[in-house]
């Protein structure tokens, strides 16, 4: 047996187990939200965290946006019947730029449901806190690496960040996009 599966237990899971993979990226992002989420209520129920307990959950919300965002992508795409993801596809697949990945989302969306109230806030939402993310992790290097891929620290010299306020943003617009995934979805 291998070392990573001896028996089926409650603590067995299961990966890969969609017809098409594109359609997991909602699964991933769901998962690392929720392990962000769980990680940082244990950190704030503590009376004080060290400063390296909080690099995960960044990165766990980072990732979990751009996972979220190549849902959308994937499935606005399929709706639309459009050829942007086979145009894109190795680009944004290997991209880990919110920046990008915001504005290709707010111009599918944008083409799908152009008079929508509520897509008009996320979407200015999303863009604004990506611009904001990307001041403090372009390419997603920071909270897992203290350098970059050329040596050079990874973050700005004594940057900070309220996980409280951080852990609360993100959820939100993550519990929106998730409602705009879930739409696509039904569509």
């Amino acid at each position: 047996m291998p070392f990573y599966y001896d028996q089926k237990d409650r603590s067995s899971f299961m990966i890969s187990w969609y017809q098409n993979p594109r359609d997991a990226f909602d699964v991933f992002s769901r998962g690392y939200r929720k392990a962000a989420e769980n990680l940082v209520s244990q950190l704030l129920e503590a009376p004080r965290f060290s400063d390296y307990e909080a690099y995960p959950v960044i990165f766990l919300y980072r990732h979990a946006l751009e996972t979220s965002l190549k849902h959308i992508i994937y499935k606005s795409a399929d709706l639309a019947a459009i050829s942007l993801v086979e145009e894109h596809d190795h680009g944004f697949l290997n991209s880990h730029n919110l920046l990008e990945l915001a504005r290709t989302v707010d111009r599918v969306l944008g083409r799908l449901y152009p008079e929508d109230a509520f897509l008009g806030r996320v979407l200015s939402v999303l863009s604004t806190t990506c611009l904001e993310f990307a001041q403090i992790d372009r390419s997603s290097y920071c909270y897992r690496y203290p350098i970059d891929k050329k040596g050079a620290q990874s973050t700005k010299k004594d940057q900070e960040v309220t996980l409280r306020t951080f852990a609360t943003h993100l959820s939100q617009l993550l519990e929106d996009l998730d409602t705009l995934s879930f739409g696509l979805n039904a569509e």
